[in-house]
Order: structure tokens, then C-alpha cells, then sequence
């Protein structure tokens, strides 16, 4: 086979793979410069850690988590949504078999029933209301011929949607907007039974040593929660809720960096390339395929110098599986990710897609619009533009921070801001953000003044 390398054909086994190894390891500190390195990555993981602890201070009914890719650390602050999931603290769901102690009155119990559902979706048959009753459960319950209530994820998502005057549904998710950021917030109820539901998981052998026998001992022990969405191909869709396990978070935790940015960068390729043709392909897609390459890929494989080579091979991985219409889910594997999601013309252009980043081999790199910008400057340059974009952000996440310490029950969007304003602390950060973004700021008179310093910042830590 043959590749179009820097301009020219390479041929040679030898030559073709020293120019892979040339650009892997170009690309990643290409990637390290666009907000992507280890020491970013932790970082961006402990200010959203800190930033959850900060805004639970005052939640009664509900927890509130960052989940996703904020919570990875794998993405700058502007760059996609930020998705929130609150769980409902007074609800509790278990399998039928999971036999539990006796449960405070102040808990509303459901059995997760599989039954006539696909695999990862359960009804949630009503054993006991709680003492105080949640109101938007309560209005959610349908009745079922068998003489069974049943909460129904299609009624309570819509009494959610009316509660914080939310129109917009993407999956299990409501969706708030402004002209700078959105945020996804996903409402959740605990499962109990996550040792059962990961059985086979626990237990199906793996040749590569990932995850490591720690991992699997431990990720059964982390929660799991019930989301109010059902299969697309489902005729009980409105009634079913799908399971999701917080473990998942250490898994994308315990990769190493060249299989982080392997990624992120598959990320870039399915925004650029895939999601335009179909756009139920998603970056949980993508995070599937790779927890299958990396469990079933010797440690060795994983290198920055083949970070290229691994990326066309996930490709391939990727591009079998919708020849299939099969995806696996990691965690449980009878449930297909592709189900429902692609139909058989969006397959046929998905598969021609795939074939043609495969064939470009090294070059697929450049469908990623800013890693294709930053391989074109000078290492110089990219290197002191890191350094800049680095120090804003950390600048931006620290005034961020800031803010919400402000943030009580009841407080008005604009009270929080007079108070902040008052904190030379805060001022302090907030000049120093416009001093770097728009170091003319200060003679600016206009009224559009905060406009033009946000679509600057967001500009800069997209």
C-alpha cells in the first residue's frame, strides 16, 4: 500500500515507517501545546473536582457531578458541552435478585425489570414511595396492565423540561445555552446492583493487562445510575432507562498519554468527518472503540512514536463495526451502540468515509483543522503560544472558580456579580485575563466592551 507522506510517495517499509513515527510524535506535541498535556489534563481534573465540591455546598435533593469529557480533563473549557449529571438522592433502584437490608422511609425504591427490553434498558417497577414523595416521580408513574406502576423516563423528562424551563432534549439530556457556552444536565437515579450488572465484565478474560486487576476490583464498587432515555428501536422506549456506570471514568483515568491523545484525536476526526454525515456518531463512540483497542492491544503497541498507526487502526476497528451495525458497549457488551443510530444510507457513506481516511494513512491527521494549523507554524511560536494559552486558562478556570463561591440558594445571577466585583482577588484575575487577550482593553470605551473580551477569551480556549 501506499501512502502520500510530506508531499511525496513513500514506499519503503522502512521509510513509510519513519515518517509515522516522525509525525506521532509531532502531532503529540503539537497536542501538548493545544491545552493537551499530562500536567493540563490533571489539572483541568482537580479545578472540576473542586468546582463540584463548591457548587454541592447548598444541594439538598439532588448531587451534581461534571461527567464526560470536562471530567476527563481531555478538553479546553470552550470546546464542547459541559455535562452535568444531578442524582436524586432519595430514590434508589436494585435487579430483583439483589436482596437488600431494610431501607429508610425517606428512600423511594424500584425494581430495574429487563423484561421485553434491549440489553442495558430496564422499566422500573414501583416497590415503595418514600415518605415525602418526590413530586416529579410521582407524576411520572403509569400504571401498567399487570396492575404494576412503572416511572416512565419519556413523563419525567418532560415534567423536567417544564420545572427549569428547559426546551431542548438530547438523549437522556435537557440542554441550557447563551452565546458562549452550553451545558447538557443529565438527572439520574442510583442503581445498587452495579456488582451484578458488570458480572460478565469482571470476569471475560483479557490477555493485555488492562484494566489492570485493580481496576477491575475496584470499578464494581463505584456507583451506577439509571438515565431517562430508551433504545431508539425500542416500542417501549418512553418507559425504559439506561444504565451508566461512573467506573467508566477510571478507565479513560489509568490510559496512558499516547492512548489519551489517540482519543481526542479520534474525536477531532469523528466531529470533522463523521458526524456530518451522521449525527448520532458521538464522542462516546468513539471512547468505545477505544477501550476495545486498548484491552485488546498489547501495552507495547501504545507509543507516541505509533500514535498515527494506532489511529488508523482504530479507524479500521471503527469502520468494521458499522459494516456490522454492531458496537459492543464496553461495560456490557449484549447492548449495541449502533442500534438505531445509522441507517443504510449514512452506513454506505460512513463506510466510504472511513475507507478514504484509511487509505490516506499519516495525512488522516489533517482532517483535524487545529492540529493541522499548529503542525503549520513554527515550533517557536507554537511554543510560546501554548505557554500564553495555558496561563489563560488556568487564569480563566481560577476566576471561574471565583465566582461561584458566591453562589447561594436563591442569589441572582447579577447579584453574584456585584459581589464578585467587590473581591480585589477577583478583579485582580479578571484584569489580568483582559491584559492577555486585549492588552488595548483599557482605552476601549464602548458599550459592547464585554462582549468583545468574551468572544476574545472564548476564541482563545476553544
Amino acid at each position: 500500500m501506499e501512502f502520500v507522506v510530506n508531499g511525496h510517495f513513500g514506499t519503503g517499509a522502512d521509510e513509510l515507517l519513519d515518517e509515522l513515527y516522525s509525525m506521532s510524535v509531532r502531532v503529540s506535541e503539537v497536542l501538548d501545546q493545544l491545552g493537551y498535556s499530562e500536567s493540563m489534563v490533571r489539572y483541568r481534573c482537580e479545578a472540576t473536582e473542586r468546582l463540584d465540591r463548591l457548587l454541592n455546598r447548598h444541594r439538598t435533593d439532588y448531587l451534581g457531578i461534571t461527567i464526560g469529557s470536562k471530567q476527563e480533563g481531555y478538553c479546553c473549557p470552550f470546546e464542547s458541552d459541559r455535562d452535568v449529571m444531578f442524582i436524586h438522592e432519595t430514590v434508589v433502584c436494585r435487579l430483583q435478585e439483589d436482596g437488600t437490608s431494610s431501607l429508610p422511609d425517606t428512600l423511594t425504591e424500584f425494581i430495574m425489570d429487563n423484561k421485553y427490553c434491549n440489553p442495558g434498558y430496564y422499566r422500573l417497577e414501583l416497590i415503595r414511595k418514600a415518605k415525602e414523595e418526590d413530586s416529579n416521580i410521582t407524576a411520572a408513574l403509569v400504571v401498567h396492565s399487570n396492575g404494576r406502576a412503572y416511572v416512565s423516563s419519556h413523563k419525567y423528562t418532560y415534567l423536567l423540561r417544564k420545572s427549569f424551563n428547559l426546551n431542548t432534549v438530547s438523549g437522556p439530556a435537557l440542554t441550557e445555552c447563551n452565546d458562549y457556552q452550553s451545558w447538557d444536565y443529565v438527572f439520574a437515579l442510583p442503581c445498587t446492583s452495579q456488582k451484578q450488572l458488570l458480572s460478565e465484565w469482571i470476569n471475560r478474560p483479557r490477555y493485555h493487562n488492562w484494566p489492570s486487576p485493580e481496576l477491575i476490583q475496584e470499578i464494581p464498587q463505584l456507583p451506577a445510575f439509571l438515565v431517562p432515555v430508551g433504545c431508539k428501536s425500542s416500542e417501549n422506549k418512553h418507559m425504559e432507562w439506561r444504565v451508566c456506570f461512573i467506573g467508566e471514568l477510571k478507565l479513560t483515568e489509568s490510559f496512558m498519554e499516547s492512548q489519551y491523545k489517540l482519543y481526542i484525536l479520534l474525536k477531532y476526526i469523528n466531529k470533522h468527518v463523521l458526524k456530518p454525515v451522521c449525527k448520532d456518531m458521538s464522542s462516546f463512540i468513539m471512547k468505545n472503540v477505544v477501550f476495545w483497542y486498548v484491552e485488546s492491544t498489547s501495552r507495547e503497541s501504545f507509543s507516541i512514536h505509533n500514535l498515527v498507526v494506532n489511529i488508523i487502526s482504530c479507524v479500521k476497528v471503527l469502520q468494521q463495526s458499522i459494516r456490522d451495525n454492531f458496537l459492543p458497549y464496553y461495560m456490557i457488551p449484549d447492548r449495541n451502540l449502533l442500534r438505531g443510530r445509522i441507517n443504510l444510507t449514512q452506513r454506505h457513506h460512513l463506510i466510504a468515509k472511513l475507507d478514504m481516511l484509511i487509505q490516506e494513512g499519516p495525512l488522516v491527521i489533517m482532517r483535524c483543522p487545529k492540529v493541522r494549523l499548529a503542525l503549520q507554524m513554527h515550533s517557536a511560536e507554537l511554543i510560546k503560544q501554548g505557554l500564553w494559552r495555558v496561563k489563560l486558562e488556568k487564569l480563566w478556570v481560577e476566576m471561574w472558580n471565583m465566582w461561584w463561591a458566591y453562589c447561594l440558594p436563591g442569589i441572582e445571577v447579577e447579584e453574584m456579580f456585584r459581589q464578585a466585583g467587590r473581591s480585589h482577588s477577583f478583579i485582580n484575575v479578571w484584569q489580568e485575563m483582559n491584559d492577555l487577550v486585549w492588552p488595548q482593553w483599557r482605552l476601549y470605551q464602548g458599550q459592547d466592551f464585554p462582549t468583545i473580551y468574551r468572544r476574545k477569551i472564548l476564541i482563545a480556549l476553544k
